[in-house]
């Protein structure tokens, strides 16, 4: 005999890259499962892997493909099916630091903060951009796009790599198209080899611009105003990406 099937319900968010609505219900016994695997193994890969999972698993929309998406789309879409799953609010202590004399003595008294998930949205730089012009005479220039769970995934396997050369292949995988005054030439089309070649061969200052890329791209954030109880000052909290919130 067929047992009853209990409805659930679903909700809407826009992606912060696209603003595209998506359609996406909360994830069930079965994802909490997956979760709590990953939190167990204590491994970031493995977190990494978890939330693409249940991302997948929860997106009703068709055409939404979750290994394209930017980290911060992932991480917010994260964030809202987390809150829409678990609970709205999370409880975080938090500890004030008193500024006495110069000096950071610790206030030892915790604060609890009930912060509501549905108010972290993603923050964007207005300096942000994507096309960036490499030599100005030449007109060469690079348009880059955003990193995704795939690529956050082959970082935390790149432990115990040269640093500047795993900077160099994530730029690199980074690359839409490079571009002249005649033609463009999109990344695709080119080796690993040809693009690691042409950012070797970049000068600090142009290569200091393709780093403004990375510091300045939106990213998941919510600056927390608080009240310390015990010394009763005033003090704010900065959270940024997703291990911040939950971790």
């Amino acid at each position: 005999m067929a047992l009853p099937q209990i409805n659930t319900p679903t909700f809407e968010l826009n992606l912060p890259s696209s603003g595209q609505q998506v359609r996406y219900r909360p994830f069930l016994v079965k994802e909490q499962k997956i979760l709590l695997m990953a939190l167990e193994s204590k491994e970031s890969t493995e977190m990494l892997r978890a939330i693409k999972q249940i991302i997948s698993n929860c997106c009703l929309s068709e055409g939404v493909k979750v290994d394209t998406l930017p980290m911060f789309d992932l991480e917010y879409f994260f964030m809202r099916l987390r809150a829409k799953s678990i609970g709205e609010t999370i409880e975080l202590n938090l500890t004030h630091f008193e500024k006495t004399n110069r000096e950071m003595n610790e206030c030892d008294h915790t604060t609890k903060f009930q912060l509501n998930l549905m108010e972290v949205e993603v923050e964007k730089d207005p300096e942000h951009q994507t096309k960036i012009i490499l030599d100005e005479e030449k007109n060469i220039g690079i348009v880059l796009k955003y990193p995704t769970i795939s690529l956050a995934d082959k970082m935390q396997r790149a432990e115990g790599k040269n640093q500047m050369d795993v900077v160099v292949d994530v730029v690199c995988q980074c690359i839409d198209y490079i571009f002249d005054a005649e033609s463009t030439y999109p990344a695709s089309e080119s080796s690993k080899q040809e693009l690691q070649d042409f950012i070797n061969n970049l000068g600090q200052e142009q290569f200091a611009k393709l780093n403004a890329f990375f510091t300045t791209m939106p990213k998941l954030k919510h600056t927390i105003h608080w009240h310390c109880d015990k010394c009763g000052t005033d003090d704010y909290i900065t959270l940024e990406g997703m291990a911040n919130f939950f971790g």
